[in-house]
């Protein structure tokens, strides 16, 4: 998708700012979001892209999903009774669940879903455990691990690539050749790229009954408005213009300078979120000079993370080099030392002792301004050391589509946030066999595995140490620290609650 210019961006607003008028007879009424970009795809199982959970997670619902806390909790599933040897998990489906298209979903829908997800998913990993799947009834499915899988909940509930169920005639298809028909609470309009996707209250939706609130991913998801629409406006000022004119009621993040003079002013509300997600820099591992661990070593020592954050992420960031968030009790000091040394003249030695030869690397990010900041501080740090760096920036689904293969890059920069939410589990998955770095870490794949496959929390704190320790001395990937995001609705919005995607269940509009 081309970038959507200023100008665009303008006329866009101009040609939106009468739709809160136009809908104000319409009962419930319809929310426009300004988002930062367009999805690279609204099929759930092949994309992790932040920007499309927050449309997809509205249309699609999980077997299990995420709580508040990042618990696996029921959403689809009723239940589910796990064998003693930990290798049979037996979901009993909630009955009377309707596909957007009036049917009615059954565990045929489920199993082809998951062997869809199996087959084509980009975080299939997350069920690389499963044996086999079989339906037994209409309301129950059996899955079968190869081994026992303690995070295996967690791992079917997480929402970063969902394993949404489809209808079996959809999960049927290949990647990106679906209808967008889910059990969500709002079903898919249109999607007009370069511009913005459309939902509408699924007016035949069956809230779960276990739950009376709304909890995370999960609980209960009443819809209070007509319509919701994503408007994608990747500038950050003309997304502020947007809002301060009325042509859009929530903005999914603002700077800091802006969030402070908007907090001056009774018409918007301010939602901290900190912290949201890591500032992640990749190296692809199956491209030279970035396979060579000591150039590795040499980038992470020439860094200075304060001033990669501060410039990145004013106001709203934390200089912390694990690789979960500090509040979690996984949080280790594991590899520290080597975190945040700043230190030119010890990059050097490292380069001296790498097989960098001169040759110019390449940083790929998306158009998201704090993601170019990051390569633009890389880049200078990097210079200062003899290493000569191109920035290549390009919308999101271009540079995801380079940045998920071995060639075409040697860095890459942008946001790690529902990992470290769902918790260690899901941080390791994304390095595992090389998905993260483009060559597989014989260390982080055991170390993961065995992870998986424990039962006490004891155990797993000491795996996840072994682990952020090989992430420093291999010099995997670089955490450069934790950002936040400034969310605003304006005085129109009532009972929004910030969370991982702006929920727009529960929220109702002033009319």
């Amino acid at each position: 998708m081309k970038k959507l210019s200023l100008g665009l961006a303008m006329g866009l607003m101009a040609s939106i700012a009468i739709v809160p008028a136009a809908f104000a007879q319409t009962p419930g009424g319809e929310i426009i979001i300004a988002s930062v970009q367009g999805p690279p795809s609204l099929d759930a199982h092949v994309t992790n892209a932040q920007v499309a959970r927050n449309i997809t997670l509205h249309v699609y619902e999980t077997l299990y999903a995420r709580n508040e806390n990042g618990d696996a909790v029921p959403d689809l599933a009723e239940s589910v009774t796990v064998s003693e040897d930990g290798k049979t998990y037996n979901f009993k489906l909630r009955e009377g669940v309707k596909f957007h298209n009036g049917k009615e979903m059954t565990s045929e829908d489920v199993v082809a879903s998951i062997e869809r997800y199996r087959d084509i998913g980009v975080s299939k990993t997350l069920v690389a455990a499963v044996d086999t799947v079989a339906a037994d009834g209409p309301y129950n499915v059996v899955i079968t691990l190869k081994e026992p899988q303690s995070v295996f909940l967690d791992n079917i509930s997480s929402p970063r690539a969902p394993l949404a169920i489809y209808p079996a005639e959809e999960a049927a298809k290949g990647a990106n050749e679906i209808d967008y028909i889910g059990t969500g609470p709002f079903k898919f309009v249109e999607y007009i790229p370069d511009s913005h996707v459309t939902l509408e209250k699924f007016a035949d939706y069956v809230p779960n009954p276990a739950y009376t609130e709304r909890d995370g991913l999960a609980g209960k998801k009443e819809v209070l408005i007509d319509k919701v629409t994503f408007r994608f406006i990747p500038e950050a000022g003309a997304r502020t213009a947007a809002l301060e004119s009325g042509a859009v009621q929530i903005v999914e993040t603002v700077d800091g300078p802006t969030a402070e003079r908007l907090r001056a002013d009774p018409k918007y509300i301010i939602h901290d979120v900190l912290p949201f997600a890591f500032q992640v820099i990749k190296f692809n591992h199956a491209l030279a000079p970035t396979d060579d661990v000591n150039f590795r070593k040499a980038v992470q020592a020439a860094l200075d993370m304060e001033e990669i954050m501060e410039i990145s992420y004013a106001d709203i960031n934390q200089v912390d080099g694990g690789w979960v968030f500090p509040n979690s009790p996984f949080a280790t000091s594991a590899g520290i030392d080597q975190y945040n040394v700043a230190d030119l003249e010890a990059a050097k030695a490292f380069l001296d002792q790498s097989a960098y030869n001169g040759e110019t690397v390449t940083f790929i990010t998306d158009n998201l301004r704090p993601n170019v900041d990051v390569a633009t501080v890389v880049q200078s740090r990097l210079e200062a050391i003899g290493v000569k760096m191109d920035i290549s920036v390009a919308d999101w689904p271009t540079t995801s589509k380079i940045g998920f293969t071995p060639n075409g890059w040697n860095f890459w920069t942008h946001g790690f946030g529902i990992e470290p939410f769902e918790g260690p589990g899901t941080v390791m998955s994304a390095w595992v066999g090389g998905s993260g770095q483009m060559v597989p870490d014989p260390e982080i794949d055991r170390i993961a595995g065995e992870f998986n496959a424990a039962l006490t929390d004891d155990a797993k704190k000491a795996l996840f140490t072994e682990f952020q320790q090989r992430m420093f001395d291999n010099m995997v990937a670089i955490k450069a620290g934790n950002y936040g995001l400034f969310q605003v609705t304006n005085d129109k919005v009532e009972n929004f609650v910030s969370f991982r995607i702006p929920r727009m269940w529960g929220v109702t509009l002033a009319q």
